[in-house]
């Protein structure tokens, strides 16, 4: 139904329908006790404890429940916490209260899990977060073959419990990924790196996922993980764009080709041509396509509110981080987007207040000290807007990008030997790693030197570099707005109107 939906409404239309037919079903049955009757059904699932008490064992434990989660997330009108939130309920005593309280769910799937040699050990149990009764529980002693098998069994048993269904055939039918457990297991490995989301621990999920399809060139999800890493290291400039998204193209295709009913490669695809292709329809068809493909993917809505940002869309953008927010409502990188979106709306007071939530749950999280530097930077509190910076680069060990916001901040604020000194840094990195030439050109806006800028700028269009998809909505530029050359720029990027 979705699919028809995208075929035949406009954007505008298709999004405004989408957040209609996204939000909980209203399905309840007082009668029948032993089911959860709810207005919206909702679930956590929570990590699965390692009864191995072995630490390299957490990935299998850990992509169990995330497995689980995927499942259950193509489970019609069904509100599936993403992982990252789920993630922070970890440990044998969980407070189902706090659960219900922090994540808005009326459900609750925990369990252990415990391997030895061929053999798996699988308890699993649901309950009701209102009442604290439990509602279901099994236990599965299998092979480690088996596994996609018991994924299934306990998706389909929690969908008869809280009366749902599968939105597509499909993905309710038992087929397996792959029949590989040793290339499950490293999927499962380079998932883990992923999710650490560091530069190095993402090229060693790259490593684990090409390992995991030297196995089994047929398993889909290894591509779209390497999709995933690809478009991480572009988006941070920890590789050139030429070097990061063409990758993360090849990817993602590769998985679609295998497995056409897999959302993440869809949102990949979208990032491509969003910030490299700079194809923004395409862009747009993609996101939509991640999400009509599973509405719960907390991080699908999320790169699609970059998307309707940098369109200057932002009551649609405002819609769609809020849906990210309401699936994943612990992730500091979501609230810190919710933060940034705010930002190049120009309402740089709320930007603030929102940045400074997320440093309350985090103190160390680098990107939302970058935004924060950037909104306090258009109130001309210039100290702080510095400080933020200065501790976020010490986190990120000099992260360039960062370095050339706070070269333009100390030009603007009139420090020019400081700007300088970072113009110095950058060049000597550029002999190392990647540098993005965007962020030279802000140094040289901070400084006044105009000729110099578009020079940076020209040579970033070269890089193809994904920062000018903010051509017109960053306020750093609003000196040479009126420039004739920058007016050319904004045109050969195709930025709409």
């Amino acid at each position: 139904m979705l699919m028809q939906l995208q075929k035949q409404l406009s954007a505008g239309t298709f999004l405004a329908v989408l957040v209609l037919m996204i939000e909980p079903g209203c399905k309840s049955d007082a009668n029948k006790a032993n089911q959860i009757a709810k207005p919206d059904p909702s679930i956590a699932v929570l990590p699965f404890v390692n009864l191995n008490n072995e630490p390299g064992q957490e990935y299998f434990s850990n992509g169990l429940t995330e497995g689980i989660i995927n499942s259950l997330s193509y489970l019609k009108g069904l509100k599936v916490s993403a992982p990252f939130s789920s993630f922070k309920f970890s440990g044998k005593n969980v407070d189902i209260n706090e659960v219900e309280k922090d994540l808005g769910v009326h459900a609750v799937l925990e369990g252990s899990v415990e391997r030895e040699g061929d053999k798996v050990s699988i308890t699993a149990k649901l309950i009701n977060t209102k009442e604290g009764s439990q509602y279901w529980s099994e236990k599965y002693d299998e092979k480690m073959d088996d596994i996609f098998s018991i994924q299934n069994k306990i998706t389909s048993a929690i969908a008869d419990k809280l009366e749902v269904t599968f939105m597509n055939t499909k993905l309710s039918n038992s087929k397996k990924p792959t029949t590989s457990i040793k290339a499950y297991e490293l999927y499962l490995k380079g998932r883990a790196s992923w999710n650490i989301g560091t530069p190095p621990e993402l090229r060693k999920g790259i490593d684990f996922f090409q390992q995991a399809i030297a196995i089994d060139s047929s398993y889909a999800a290894p591509y779209s993980g390497i999709a995933d890493c690809y478009t991480a290291l572009g988006y941070g400039s920890f590789l050139s764009p030429k070097e990061s998204f063409p990758k993360a193209l090849e990817a993602a295709t590769k998985a679609l080709k295998l497995d056409s009913t897999l959302a993440e490669p869809h949102a990949s695809l979208g990032y491509y041509k969003f910030y490299y292709e700079w194809d923004w329809a395409a862009a747009e068809q993609e996101f939509r396509m991640a999400i009509a493909l599973n509405p719960n993917y907390a991080l699908g809505y999320d790169w699609y509110g970059y998307y309707l940002t940098a369109m200057r869309r932002y009551d649609e953008a405002a819609v769609i981080l809020n849906k990210a927010a309401e699936l994943d409502p612990l992730s500091v990188r979501i609230a810190t987007d919710v933060g940034f979106s705010t930002y190049y709306r120009g309402n740089y007071d709320l930007a603030i207040e929102k940045l400074q939530k997320v440093l309350k749950l985090n103190p160390h999280f680098a990107l939302a000290m970058f935004w924060l530097g950037r909104a306090y930077q258009e109130k001309k509190m210039y100290p702080e807007a510095i400080n933020a910076y200065e501790s976020g680069i010490k986190i990120m060990s000099g992260w360039p990008v960062a370095l050339g916001s706070m070269g333009n901040i100390y030009g603007v604020a009139g420090n020019k030997a400081e700007a300088r000194k970072i113009l110095d840094t950058l060049s000597a990195f550029s002999q190392k790693i990647y540098v993005s030439s965007y962020g030279v050109a802000l140094v040289q806006i901070g400084l006044g030197e105009v000729d110099k800028t578009f020079y940076w700028l020209n040579n970033a269009y070269d890089e193809r570099t994904h920062w000018l998809v903010w051509l017109k909505s960053d306020p750093r530029w609003r000196p040479i707005q009126s420039d004739k050359r920058f007016k050319e720029l904004v045109n050969k990027v195709g930025l709409p109107n």
